[in-house]
């Protein structure tokens, strides 16, 4: 009997010790940890080209675009860099599906054997990722890509090579160490060639790594990681040698809006796909590049901006959404809206603008000017005197008329010649903040810098536009210039907005030779007259919105 109810006893405890435990794994080892409906407000999916175990929440869309820069010390235009684009979509909680385009043309950062060979390398990869564990205190996925070398050419490599297929697999964990702070182990094995026309390459790489993440709040976060390959070779040194170096990224990222992330880093890696984010920048590895990249999460059930519902614009404010003459506006062109510009002037220079935004504070801009062929032009101030294509994008950070003491954005362009040959490209960046007054008077200040092969120049802005009727504003603007150039730029004249239709004619003199990027801080002796015509189209009905 004794012995009966001590059994008894023992299986009521087993029993109850079974139930707590069955609880337990129902609290935390099968149920997700929660996600905010705003994709940028959850931890990042990868750090710049690390992969962690996180995916976006089902239904996100995520696209994305940025650049990296090397030095500019060896080679000519605007130095070393890599371009990159692509997205991701998240089918479920779990699968997401991604696409990434790269392309790099330049020559390597520093001599291999003496010489500076070039390296033209698009790279195009397919991957997807699935989330086959994920609880409160750690996750666990697995990612596969199919990749190509859509074009892979050097004297490195043997010559030209196309279409070479490559891959990669990864099975990256994170663990929640305390809240908005993660680490990341993911081991990893890019397949790669052995050799490419009978010259030796990276083979197959086996390599672990390890990063952390850290994000304080919804709009900031931080990142770093390390990825070390133990097997294959992921570096070219620089007596033409293939060796292992540890592949590191230190980054951060700033959400502009609800639906627009910065990121920025510096790194060691040439690569930006699953597969070749292994690979360092040739050679030796220990040359560093400094990047941004843009993320946007489009979705019409998000916020907007952080500044809450934003007030309607008056006409005077959607007025100082374009860019002054030789300026750049500290605000930018209403969400769904595109704006198309052109213009024409004296000694044969003219252009066409299109900025759209596809979400508040935020403005995609492409361009394509013919600056002044004037002979007073200092030659050494513009790599060619043909017409130039410029892209790239605007960011508001303030917004006086939300709330803000003032407006402030920042705007980077980057352009080349239109021409087939000697296609030397410039980097432009530039800062805006406006004040307007009570008496619709708008203060602007506007430094900016541009780049290409040894020369650069700066240049800081002052301007004024001011309503002196409905729909007719006096604009002025004057910008002092350094380092390379000395002579300062100026710009006056008058803008008429017609009605309500979204039409405005500008009228203009000035001594800059053009009226976006570099052309805003090179001068001639004469003066130039221009005029502009531009329309501000409202496509949220086409789209959709």
């Amino acid at each position: 009997m004794t012995f009966q109810l001590a059994a008894k006893r023992r299986m009521t405890q087993f029993k109850s010790t079974l139930m707590a435990g069955t609880a337990l794994v129902c609290q935390f080892g099968i149920v997700n940890a929660e996600q905010s409906d705003v994709p940028l407000h959850n931890t990042p999916t990868r750090l710049y080209s690390f992969e962690t175990a996180n995916v976006n929440p089902g239904g996100t869309l995520q696209l994305s675009v940025g650049t990296s820069q090397a030095n500019t010390s060896s080679t000519t235009g605007t130095g070393n860099q890599t371009y990159f684009g692509g997205g991701s979509y998240s089918v479920n909680d779990q699968l997401s599906f991604g696409l990434d385009l790269q392309n790099y043309v330049d020559p390597v950062a520093s001599p291999i054997n003496g010489l500076l060979p070039e390296v033209k390398m698009t790279t195009l990869a397919f991957s997807g990722k699935y989330q086959f564990f994920s609880n409160d205190k750690m996750s666990f996925a697995v990612q596969g890509s199919v990749e190509s070398f859509v074009t892979l050419e050097s004297p490195l490599f043997g010559g030209k090579n196309s279409n070479v297929i490559i891959g990669s697999l990864k099975a990256p964990a994170t663990f929640n160490a305390a809240p908005g702070l993660q680490f990341h182990l993911t081991p990893s094995v890019s397949f790669l060639p052995d050799t490419l026309n009978g010259t030796q390459f990276y083979g197959t790489i086996a390599s672990l790594g390890g990063g952390v993440s850290y994000k304080p709040s919804d709009r900031l976060s931080f990142y770093g990681s390390v990825d070390m390959p133990f097997s294959g070779s992921n570096t070219i040194s620089s007596t033409g040698t293939y060796e292992k170096k540890p592949v590191w990224v230190v980054g951060g990222r700033y959400n502009v809006t609800p639906k627009v992330a910065l990121d920025a880093y510096v790194t060691n890696g040439i690569g930006i796909t699953p597969a070749t984010s292994v690979l360092t920048m040739w050679p030796e590895g220990d040359s560093v590049l400094a990047g941004v990249q843009l993320v946007y999460t489009p979705g019409a059930k998000r916020p907007e901006s952080y500044r809450g519902v934003p007030m309607p614009v008056t006409s005077y404010q959607a007025s100082l959404q374009q860019d002054g003459f030789t300026m750049g506006s500290a605000d930018v062109v209403e969400p769904g809206r595109l704006r198309v510009g052109g213009w024409y002037g004296s000694d044969s220079s003219g252009g066409v603008l299109f900025g759209l935004s596809p979400d508040r504070d935020v403005e995609v801009q492409f361009i394509v000017e013919d600056y002044s062929n004037n002979p007073t032009v200092p030659a050494a101030l513009i790599p060619r005197n043909d017409a130039r294509y410029m892209i790239g994008g605007k960011l508001r950070f303030m917004d006086q008329n939300n709330g803000n003491p003032f407006s402030m954005a920042a705007r980077a362009l980057y352009g080349r010649s239109t021409s087939s040959n000697n296609q030397i490209g410039v980097f432009f960046l530039e800062g805006m903040a406006s004040y307007k007054t009570q008496n619709q008077l708008t203060l602007t200040a506007n430094p900016k810098i541009a780049a290409f092969g040894s020369t650069e120049l700066a240049g800081l802005g002052l301007g004024l536009n001011y309503e002196v009727t409905d729909g007719l504003e006096l604009i002025a603007e004057a910008t002092p210039v350094w380092v390379d150039g000395t002579d300062a730029t100026w710009a006056a004249g008058l803008r008429y907005n017609v009605g309500q239709s979204g039409f405005s004619v500008d009228a203009m003199a000035t001594n800059a030779i053009g009226r976006y990027g570099l052309g805003t801080m090179v001068a001639q002796d004469d003066v130039r007259v221009s005029v502009m015509l531009s329309k501000t189209f409202d496509l949220r009905g086409i789209a959709g919105r």
